[in-house]
C-alpha cells in the first residue's frame, strides 16, 4: 500500500481531505462562537457597570434622605427631653421655694414685729 492523502471515500471511511476539511470548518466555528461571546460578556460588563453607577447613585440619595430624617428625629427627640427637664426642674425649683417661703413666714413675721415695736 502506498502512503498517499486521498480525496476520496476508502471503504467507508472518509479521506484526510474530508476530515481536515471538518476540522478547519469546526475551528471556524469556534473563532465565531468565542468572538460573539467575547462581544457579550463585554455587553454583560458594561450593563452591570451601569447599573453598579445607577444603585451607587440611588443608595447615596436614600442615604442622604435617611440621614436628614435621622437628624431631624434625634433633633426632636432632644428639644422634648430638654423641655421635660425644663419642666421637672422648674417644678422643683417651684416647691423648693414653695417651702422656703413657708418655713420663712414666722421668722419674717418676728423681725418685722422687732423692727416696728421696738427691742423687746
Amino acid at each position: 500500500m502506498e502512503n498517499s492523502i486521498s480525496v476520496q471515500r476508502i471503504n467507508g471511511y472518509f479521506c484526510m481531505e474530508d476530515i481536515i476539511k471538518s476540522i478547519t470548518e469546526a475551528e471556524s466555528q469556534a473563532a465565531e462562537i468565542k468572538a460573539q461571546a467575547a462581544e457579550r460578556a463585554a455587553e454583560i460588563i458594561a450593563e452591570a457597570s451601569k447599573r453598579a453607577a445607577d444603585i451607587t447613585a440611588r443608595c447615596e440619595t436614600e442615604c442622604k434622605i435617611m440621614r436628614e430624617v435621622q437628624i431631624n428625629q434625634a433633633a426632636a427627640d432632644a428639644q422634648t427631653a430638654y423641655d421635660k427637664a425644663l419642666s421637672e426642674s422648674s417644678a422643683k425649683a417651684k416647691k423648693y421655694a414653695d417651702g422656703v417661703l413657708k418655713n420663712s413666714d414666722g421668722v419674717i413675721n418676728d423681725i418685722v414685729g422687732r423692727v416696728l415695736g421696738g427691742n423687746r
